[in-house]
């Protein structure tokens, strides 16, 4: 009898643990292949202006509100290149613009009245990219790029009068990318990301006195990718 029970608790066991093995077999996402070929993205978001400067007359401060970001790409996945380390190549047109929130005159420390304006930069950028393979449909990704920004001051002054600042200068730019995607499906990529961008020395001139600023920003960004 103690044997015959021993056989069914084994049988029994042996049946539990068939079952665990299944369950955990259908719950189990192997990783996606890491495959490479040519790709596009389009990606917005949230876009933060450092404070510029430059002078009018007199030194003048900018402060802005935080502003917006859009853009899109096509670029070559080069797959695993150097092992679980992906290469990507891109260009990239990208638009950012940000409203004034308000002008301080650096001098005196008085903030005009009604500030108007807004600034805003189109750029061409090439970009390198590197994709850490996480063995799952996670990836983390990082680089940058280099390329050129036409950065405009449109309207800077006080509401009712005639701009102090309406001047803009096409000059040369670079960012940092940081960011991880995820796979959704075969193709498919959902992106989150963090950029800085910078765009130095812009010539600006209100027709009596010339200066120049630098436009630096920062982005939180969502997206797609689509490999084709």
């Amino acid at each position: 009898m103690i044997t015959k029970f021993r056989t069914m608790m084994l049988a029994a066991s042996s049946i539990v643990m068939m079952g665990a093995s299944a369950q955990a077999a259908d719950l189990y996402t192997p990783a996606p292949a890491y495959t490479g070929g040519w790709y596009f993205s389009a990606f917005g978001g949230a876009n933060w202006l450092n404070d510029t400067s430059f002078n009018v007359g007199f030194p003048l401060v900018n402060a802005y509100d935080t502003g917006y970001l859009v853009g899109g790409a096509i670029g070559y996945d080069m797959g695993p290149a150097m092992g679980p380390l992906g290469v990507r190549v891109e260009a990239e047109l990208s638009y950012r613009d940000n409203d004034v929130k308000s002008h301080t005159n650096a001098d005196t420390g008085a903030t005009l009245v009604n500030p108007v304006g807004s600034t805003s930069a189109l750029a061409g950028m090439g970009n390198v990219l590197f994709d850490f393979n996480m063995g799952s449909a996670f990836t983390i990704y990082g680089g940058g790029g280099l390329g050129v920004a036409n950065v405009e001051f449109d309207g800077h002054g006080t509401a009712g009068n005639l701009p102090i600042m309406d001047d803009g200068d096409t000059v040369f730019a670079w960012q940092a990318i940081a960011g991880i995607g995820y796979e959704i499906s075969p193709g498919w990529m959902l992106d989150v990301q963090y950029r800085y961008f910078n765009a130095s020395d812009v010539s600006l001139s209100n027709g009596v006195t010339s200066s120049t600023t630098d436009y630096e920003s920062h982005a939180v960004l969502g997206g797609i990718r689509l490999k084709f």
